[in-house]
């Protein structure tokens, strides 16, 4: 499931890559297809490149521990977990990360207004969205980290 999810979250970060470029260009062109169209996609550089980097390290966080879960000592319970509460963290970041994209004022860092901004419903949703996984993630980790001393041990 963790590999899986990764895939997907890495093809929406190379995806989310294009969009960074039309950002910066201000259009949308692909060589080789001729011509381009004249838009502006919303949000800011700092947004769409957060958008292309985050999710894909999201991405390589899920297929690294999916790839190491058979290698360290988790039971069932544990396994679990951490498959699961990386799973939501990681799609919670996509979220975040594309609305912070999209136009979230305060970029989404705090329940109400900050020194960026907020306030208002956008940013409060883009918050709301990544914070559970920002308190789940690091006890997933914490309890991988358990499991690999353990196997580490045994060996």
């Amino acid at each position: 499931m963790l590999i899986a999810h990764g895939a997907i979250i890495f093809f929406l970060g190379l995806t989310s890559g294009f969009l960074f470029i039309f950002n910066l260009l201000g259009e949308i062109s692909i060589w080789p297809i001729p011509g381009s169209i004249k838009i502006q996609i919303p949000a800011d550089e700092r947004a769409w490149r957060a958008a292309h980097v985050g999710n894909i390290l999201n991405a390589l966080m899920l297929i690294g521990v999916g790839l190491s879960l058979a290698r360290v000592r988790l039971g069932e319970a544990g396994e679990k977990f951490v498959c699961w509460g990386l799973i939501f963290a990681a799609w919670g970041n996509f979220g975040f990360y594309m609305l912070s994209a999209l136009g979230a004022t305060g970029r989404g860092l705090s329940f109400g207004a900050n020194r960026f901004g907020g306030g208002d419903w956008m940013s409060t949703m883009t918050f709301l969205v990544a914070y559970p996984g920002a308190l789940l993630a690091p006890i997933a980790m914490i309890i991988l980290a358990r499991g690999a001393f353990a196997a580490a041990r045994e060996a």
